[in-house]
């Protein structure tokens, strides 16, 4: 049997998210919006490029492990953009997945010592800058969270050590009592 809609029942629209404008059209929370300046967009960009043009290293060579990190720091310092796990992984030719298996020790593909002291230790400088940005304000709480639990490694996690109270350790015989009282 259908249904006969009367001529006053009006439909419900789907419109714009709660919140993201008012009725007449203006932005309610524009502190919430992604605030891009012209020009950002090609700058960030740019930046990538350069990362994504630098010619492949041996990662197994200590010198120009060191030379990429230095010039990965200058390039950032020169393009005034913050560094990261992403574009720094960028600048060695790899995935981040692959940087953070290196860093946590998961795989041995970077076989020389002091190359991988160098990753490490730069690794460690963008998780210093990460913490001084979140401590200074200079990054959403969420978002320095999100960063360090995925790119450094950082967890929600509480350990609880259980001890027992006595030193009696019980017997063969006593658990298998308590056994058979548990089947009975």
């Amino acid at each position: 049997m259908s249904e006969i809609i009367s001529e006053n029942t009006q439909e419900k629209k789907r419109g714009r998210p709660k919140g993201s404008k008012d009725k007449n059209g203006k932005r309610i929370r524009p502190d919430k919006r992604i605030n891009v300046e012209d020009g950002e967009n090609t700058r960030f960009l740019n930046h990538d490029l350069k990362l994504l043009q630098l010619p492949r290293i041996n990662v197994n060579d200590p010198d120009a492990v060191q030379n990429r990190v230095l010039d990965y720091f200058r390039i950032c310092a020169e393009d005034d953009i913050k560094p990261s796990v992403a574009s720094f992984a960028l600048a060695l030719g790899i995935s981040r997945q692959t940087l953070f298996t290196w860093m946590s020790g998961k795989a041995e593909t970077v076989k020389n010592s002091q190359s991988l002291v160098t990753l490490k230790r730069a690794y460690d400088t963008i998780n210093s800058y990460y913490e001084h940005m979140m401590n200074n304000g200079k990054i959403n709480p969420v978002a320095g969270i999100f960063l360090m639990k995925n790119n450094m490694g950082y967890k929600d996690q509480t350990d609880y050590v259980l001890t027992a109270n006595n030193n009696d350790t019980p017997s063969l015989e006593d658990i298998a009592n308590r056994a058979n009282l548990l089947t009975e």
